[in-house]
């Protein structure tokens, strides 16, 4: 759509200015603007009092920002909230950028909601003759568009019917997926032992691979461990007499007296 047939088609434009506008500027700049736009009803609101004046929502298919001011004009994200509140779907907000900062601020026109932002070519120019040269030499015209819905927009969604059965939704379009089907044929070949290392060697070692996964490292580490336990022997020969005959390292200290050769247990909190 052309900037003609958006100005043609429009009914109703908003005009914000700011406080360093001539007054005597608004009505040059409405004349001009009914040029393009003969169907529509113009309105113009202070930038300082734009949040303040009530208007209602979806109330403009223009907006013009700051376009009658010589410099550009600030705008920040409780102005952008608000002219897309005020914007109709589908409605256009026209606002001069500087080059610098059209990144940033096109950024938060998307974050507020607009839909699309878009560069005017030199056919727009009309709209900014108020503008300084340096203003217009830096920085150009950009057309954004409000999405087609507006504010809390909402559709029913595809209706599916129910059985008796509750909490549970049949559709003819519903397929179910066993585990079964998700296994290819790799997947059901049994596991080739030899292409692994843990195992036992050709010298009949057992003996686990870099890696483990399986299981075998730690099995092997406990049963080194259980070993170990089982080789320490006391260097006072009185362990199995009680902590008062036993020596500083003896490894039985803390167990009650045994008789020789007796394995000491402590029981287990099921035994208690």
């Amino acid at each position: 759509m052309t900037m003609d047939e958006i100005f043609a088609r429009a009914k109703s434009i908003l005009v914000i200015w700011t406080a360093d506008v001539n007054p005597e500027n608004l009505p040059i700049f409405q004349d001009v603007v009914q040029t393009k736009a003969k169907q529509a009803s113009t309105a113009f609101e202070n930038v300082e009092m734009l949040v303040e004046s009530g208007r209602s929502s979806s109330s403009f298919d223009i907006i013009l920002f700051g376009l009658v001011s010589k410099r550009n004009t600030h705008i920040d994200i409780d102005i952008l909230n608000e002219l897309f509140r005020l914007l109709r779907p589908n409605g256009h907000l026209i606002i001069h950028i500087e080059h610098t900062k059209q990144s940033q601020i096109i950024d938060q026109f998307k974050m507020c909601g607009f839909s699309s932002c878009n560069p005017l070519d030199t056919n727009s120019s009309f709209l900014i003759e108020n503008k300084d040269d340096d203003i217009k030499k830096f920085g150009s015209l950009w057309l954004c568009q409000k999405p087609s819905f507006d504010i809390g927009y909402s559709v029913p969604l595809r209706s599916t019917t129910t059985d008796s059965r509750m909490g549970q939704i049949s559709s003819s379009s519903t397929t179910t997926t066993t585990t079964d089907e998700l296994l290819d044929e790799n997947d059901r070949k049994k596991p080739d032992v030899k292409k692994y290392d843990c195992g036992t060697t050709s010298t009949g070692v057992r003996k686990a691979c870099k890696n483990c996964s399986c299981g075998l490292a730690q099995e092997l580490e406990q049963e080194e461990h259980t070993a170990a336990k089982q080789t320490v022997k006391s260097s006072c020969g009185s362990c199995y007499l009680g902590d008062a005959f036993r020596c500083a390292g003896c490894p039985s200290r803390g167990l009650p007296p045994f008789k020789p050769g007796e394995r000491v247990t402590l029981p287990t909190m099921s035994d208690v």
